[in-house]
């Protein structure tokens, strides 16, 4: 029997360090069968290990060195006021213009990166990065209506900020919305997988992405707060959440054809977040970098109130009514700051700064255009040595011992046309555990986070595959995200174009299994192309402005 047809479900953020106990306790009978009757192992995130870039490299097959995402805004060496990155921003073909241009329909739904929606042989439903349910989120457009006839007030994605998790009513409430939008989510999967006609399927789950940032360290045993009372009285409800997406699992496996190849994967890992790393800070220390006199008080302010929610002795004496009137005053104090550093650092004194949590790397003020102020060559690498020598030896004051594991330059780690649009350089603290953020305004370099029950991307996200031709119980290593792109077109037997960097895991396969050739032969250079111009054409200001808000909510932004 040849594979007729390729489902791709997408679990954003899940990790086999929580998922593997609960599958072999029962927990996850689903998954665990999956796993048993298939093949699976750990999938290779991109560096760093988020989501715009991590998704990107899934749908694209290459490496963001030439796909150009970096972050969920642009690059500073392209737009200095660093807008919000929609689909247009992908400057490479996407896993759905090659496979409709060798004649496969495809349906799209809930892939981050996807707004605004684009024409497809086929349907899309954009996913994180859409502004809100009131935006145009689907194409063809006439599908909104039989969402909200179908599925109801359904929601692309969900809205942390007006919750405080760490308030136990609120981690109720917002386990309620996780629940919801997941029920949202199996609907609409359903319905179009049975209602449209496709060879390729692609649904992306949020759940577990969305859990972890908030409560990681409740469901993590090696962290100092799962034996919290907090912990403990929410745990079951959070895992339950998890049995939702099992559950869905079992249904799923259960409705595909017998000529249906099923493949899961997640972009990233997770774990917890155990220290912060103020990158602005140290490059102040470093004499690297100016904050403009007239807004350095007030990003000290909010550095300060920020702190105080993670002293441990302190939370232990302030009411909790107190401590979440407190962070939600300073919720709204972020709001209120531009998170570009464009409007906070002094341009004419600044030779370095790190730009946001999910870049994980520096750039330089190198001269060009008329801006800048590092002149390129000799000084520029020197200087870039001098950043990576000064990481390297960088100690957490608490324990006296070196933190980062390590520091590559831009070129070592992308290759392709994109490449110079990419932070200078990257660094890695205890695998992310200490995460590098732009927090301007404070003192001390590295400050805790063990307090606070939050966690963040890793570099081992998950794969399975089940269904024809498959074998059973196939341990898969080396695999990288960049190659769900090539399997899927090898799968299909349609050719792999040359300039994708994944390559099909053909090893999942019994050794016997030939793909049937179909189709004609589609090169990526030939492929539609994403057009020029502003990556945020797709929002206006006030839905910039709440997707803002929802990555803040997140830990993405300061």
């Amino acid at each position: 029997m040849s594979i007729s047809k390729v489902a791709l479900l997408g679990l954003d953020g899940a990790t086999f360090y929580l998922l593997r106990p609960w599958m072999e306790d029962g927990t996850l009978p689903h998954l665990a069968n999956l796993q048993k009757r298939g093949a699976s192992g750990v999938l290779a995130s991109t560096v760093p290990p988020v989501t715009p870039t991590a998704w990107s490299t899934c749908i694209t097959g290459v490496n963001p060195g030439k796909h150009g995402v970096f972050d969920f805004r642009d690059s500073p060496l392209r737009h200095p006021d660093r807008p919000l990155l929609s689909l247009s921003s992908i400057r490479a073909p996407r896993l759905w213009q090659l496979l409709n241009g060798a004649g496969k329909k495809t349906v799209i739904l809930n892939v981050p990166m996807t707004y605004p929606p684009e024409a497809v042989d086929g349907c899309m439903v954009s996913g994180m990065m859409t502004p809100g349910p009131e935006a145009n989120y689907t194409y063809p457009p006439e599908l909104k209506a039989e969402i909200r006839r179908e599925i109801g007030d359904y929601l692309p994605d969900i809205d942390l900020p007006k919750y405080d998790a760490e308030r136990y009513e609120d981690a109720l409430a917002y386990l309620d919305l996780i629940r919801k939008s997941f029920s949202q989510r199996e609907k609409l999967f359903f319905h179009l997988m049975e209602n449209q006609p496709w060879d390729f399927f692609m649904g992306v789950f949020i759940l577990p992405d969305r859990l972890q940032h908030v409560f990681w360290k409740y469901l993590d045993p090696e962290t100092g707060l799962y034996g919290t009372e907090i912990a403990q009285r929410l745990r079951g409800a959070v895992i339950d959440c998890y049995r939702l997406m099992d559950d869905f699992i079992g249904r799923l496996v259960e409705r595909l054809s017998s000529d249906t190849l099923l493949l899961v994967m997640s972009d990233h890992g997770f774990g917890p977040t155990q220290a912060w790393i103020n990158v602005s800070t140290w490059l102040e220390q470093q004499g690297l970098l100016k904050i403009r006199g007239r807004v350095a008080l007030q990003r000290r302010l909010l550095y300060h109130a920020v702190g105080l929610n993670e002293v441990g002795w302190l939370k232990r004496l302030i009411p909790q009514s107190l401590q979440a009137r407190a962070r939600k005053r300073v919720r709204q104090t972020k709001s209120a700051f531009r998170t570009d550093v464009q409007v906070t650092l002094d341009w004419d004194r600044t030779q370095a700064f790190f730009p946001s949590i999910p870049a994980q790397g520096i750039y330089i003020n190198v001269e060009r255009d008329g801006a800048g102020i590092v002149p390129p060559g000799k000084v520029y690498e020197a200087l870039r040595a001098r950043l990576r020598d000064s990481l390297l030896a960088l100690k957490d004051p608490a324990t006296g011992e070196r933190i980062v594991d390590s520091v590559q330059y831009r070129e070592e780690v992308y290759h392709g046309p994109e490449t110079p649009y990419a932070p200078d350089l990257f660094f890695v603290a205890r695998n992310y555990s200490y995460l590098g953020r732009p927090m301007f305004g404070g003192r001390e370099v590295i400050r805790s986070s063990t307090q606070v029950p939050n966690g963040f991307h890793r570099p081992d996200g998950i794969f399975l595959a089940h269904g024809p031709h498959v074998t059973s119980g196939r341990a898969v290593t080396g695999s990288h995200i960049a190659d769900i792109t090539p399997t899927i077109l090898y799968s299909l037997g349609l050719p792999v174009p040359k300039e994708m960097d994944g390559k099909p895991l053909s090893e999942i396969f019994e050794a016997d299994f030939q793909p049937e050739k179909k189709g004609q032969e589609v090169s990526a250079t030939e492929s539609p192309q994403p057009p020029e111009g502003t990556p945020s054409e797709g929002y206006r200001p006030e839905e910039a402005s709440a997707i803002e808000k929802r990555l803040r909510a997140l830990g993405y932004e300061d």
